[in-house]
């Protein structure tokens, strides 16, 4: 008698449990899936959108238009995925930042621009690159690098340090001979000296005359990728950049000369040489090189990362 109670007592008691026990199990699988859920977080996750003359993107549609401005379409699949990594770097470099974004285009502004076929073809491009570099930036040491690029170096790319007087180790100079074939790698301009001595006394105040114009010029010092860094103007003295943007120089690697009474100027490479040089790769991708290899060429010691959740939240 006294084991049927026993059994009897034994049964209510899992009765009553039972469900306690079901309940807890199927709360602890919810939690477990909802923790699942915070730690796979991504882009797709996350409401960001940016405001573009007050209509609010998608952050990856805003970047199509900032690829389509930056880099052209019938470079190499390569290149351009490249070119988007560098692109949306900068974007949420800005956003992190709550700086003044990059200028992009609307997809009616690039109808407009390519036509119909146009636009067909090139936002296939376009999302193609963005699709294939999903959600990945570059960084230094775990923080967005500065993702600076120019279309053609002069041999090299430059030294941040130098160019800049900033330390920042991943822009460093690196050989990019593979530039010197492009038709914008090397260009020579005449002028006549006073025309000359007037732009930079209009500049700089420096009191030139024709006469005397070609002593009273001089580089004062030049970094390890060629392009000058100070020049001696008279008395004055002109960073590399000042004088270039006065003569609207192709870059700041230039050679000064008299020539046949006229001032000969020429450059190497087009734009300010730091980064990623947009021919060089072009043809890094068209020699094999996929777009990781072209990024981690010309920016050094950097990660190529899809973790981006901090940047695109930080306050």
């Amino acid at each position: 008698m006294k084991e049927k109670i026993k059994t009897f007592f034994s049964l209510c008691v899992l009765v009553l449990t039972v469900p306690y026990i079901v309940t807890l199990l199927f709360q602890g699988n919810e939690a477990d899936t909802e923790s699942k859920k915070t730690e796979l977080l991504t882009q797709e996750d996350l409401p960001i959108t940016v405001d573009m003359n007050g209509q609010e993107l998608e952050i990856e549609e805003y970047l199509a238009g900032i690829v389509a401005q930056q880099v052209p379409l019938d470079n190499q699949p390569e290149a351009v995925k490249a070119q988007a990594v560098i692109a949306r770097t900068a974007l949420l470099h800005a956003v992190e930042q709550k700086e003044e974004l990059p200028e992009s285009m609307s997809r009616e502004e690039m109808l407009t621009l390519w036509g119909q076929d146009g636009f067909e073809k090139n936002y296939e491009v376009l999302e193609n690159a963005l699709e294939a570099t999903e959600g990945e930036v570059l960084t230094y040491e775990e923080k967005l690098i500065q993702a600076a690029y120019h279309a053609v170096s002069a041999g090299k790319t430059r030294k941040a340090q130098e160019a800049l007087g900033s330390e920042l180790p991943y822009l460093d100079s690196v050989d990019s001979d593979v530039d010197i074939p492009s038709h914008d790698y090397l260009k020579v301009i005449f002028l006549e000296k006073s025309a000359f001595a007037e732009k930079l006394n209009q500049a700089v105040g420096a009191g030139l005359t024709a006469e005397t114009l070609m002593d009273q010029i001089s580089v004062a010092s030049r970094d390890t990728g060629d392009y000058v860094l100070q020049i001696q103007v008279g008395e004055k003295i002109m960073s590399g950049e000042e004088f270039r943007n006065c003569f609207e120089l192709n870059s700041a690697c230039f050679y000064i000369k008299e020539v046949e009474g006229k001032v000969r100027i020429v450059t190497k490479g087009l734009g300010h040489g730091l980064g990623l040089s947009q021919y060089g790769a072009n043809v890094m991708a068209e020699e094999g090189s996929n777009y990781k290899e072209i990024l981690q060429y010309y920016y050094k010691d950097v990660e190529i990362t899809k973790d981006i959740q901090s940047f695109l939240t930080s306050e």
